[in-house]
């Protein structure tokens, strides 16, 4: 994953995305505000249970919450970014064990309620983190985003 993290990071300084919110701060990805290497994006993370060592974090801001709470939490943050990425958060394993249809339905519905239309979902799944993706795609994603290739 760590190699398509730099290339996909380092990208996004020179795009159409001027403000970007990262699901997760943890140190594998302290050093994405550095990949992005723009003064002109803003770089923001969502981490529930901040890391003990503040040096994981760097970024232009911080939501202290669950996806799920983010509305209630940060209710002027609608329609406010431009891009949402989610690597391996909500497409974990381990998160999906805890998400019944009214959570999953939650997260994706907070998703859509913080991005500006047009924005952009990227979702990394890791294998096996629901037993029928394609099933849980039509179900839960499909019906509010559509699947492109991040250059289009």
């Amino acid at each position: 994953d760590r190699p398509f993290q730099r290339e996909f990071y380092s990208r996004l300084g020179k795009g159409n995305f001027n403000r970007i919110l990262d699901v997760g701060a943890r140190s594998y990805n302290k050093f994405c505000k550095d990949l992005i290497n723009s003064t002109s994006v803003e770089y923001l993370q969502m981490e529930p249970n901040l890391p003990s060592d503040p040096s994981d974090l760097k970024n232009d801001g911080l939501f202290e919450c669950y996806m799920n709470e983010v509305r209630e939490k940060y209710p002027d943050q609608g329609s406010s970014f431009d891009l949402v990425i989610d690597f391996g958060v909500f497409g974990w394993k381990l998160v999906q064990n805890e998400f019944d249809d009214t959570k999953v339905k939650g997260y994706v519905n907070s998703v859509t309620w913080l991005l500006r239309d047009k924005g952009c979902w990227v979702l990394k799944t890791d294998q096996g983190w629901v037993p029928n993706e394609v099933e849980f795609f039509d179900k839960h994603i499909l019906p509010y985003f559509t699947m492109k290739d991040f250059d289009n």
